[in-house]
């Protein structure tokens, strides 16, 4: 059985009218797009709308909550050498007062000075250290991040990193 000549082969001249066509419906007074095609265009790319911006957001929240835990635990280890160096006449004592201990009088600057200078010293941009409501002590500390809506918490040495969306100051603890 022979193959059929439009499946297999391209006759030139097929080519020749279609391209004909073309040139003298751009010539006459058409021009533009229909509002059926425009309507199509519309309705296609919010379809690929609808898909694509949901996930984009969802990359973007899980990426939020990533900075916020890899900020805390940058500053952890600068806050977990300042309770080592503090201790009383400490030759490296990383603060003014040769009487403390532990994490008595620790600061955002001690830590940029001492530790890790790539640590901001504005408090909330992004690290907060012992924010009001929460009473320190020379073996406790609250160390927290914010990123996008997520925060990060370090409350004392040797506790998990704990993120959510919902910080409660006094028992240094989000949900």
């Amino acid at each position: 059985m022979a193959a059929d000549p439009d499946i297999t082969t391209v006759n030139p001249c097929r080519l020749t009218g279609f391209a004909a066509r073309a040139r003298r419906r751009l010539a006459s007074e058409e021009s533009g797009f229909t509002l059926v095609e425009l309507t199509i265009v519309l309705l296609i790319m919010g379809i690929l709308l609808t898909i694509a911006v949901p996930s984009y957001l969802s990359f973007k929240d899980k990426a939020y909550k990533g900075a916020a835990k890899a900020d805390v635990a940058q500053a952890e280890r600068a806050v977990l050498s300042y309770g080592a160096d503090n201790f009383p006449n400490a030759p490296n004592d990383p603060n003014a007062t040769t009487t403390d201990s532990g994490y008595d009088n620790i600061s955002l600057n001690s830590l940029a000075t001492k530790y890790d200078a790539s640590i901001s010293t504005v408090p909330g941009a992004p690290y907060v250290l012992n924010p009001a409501g929460f009473t320190a002590s020379p073996t406790d500390f609250c160390l927290t991040a914010a990123a996008g809506r997520w925060i990060a918490v370090q409350h004392g040495p040797g506790n998990p990193i704990q993120v959510g969306t919902l910080f409660t100051p006094g028992t240094c603890t989000v949900s």
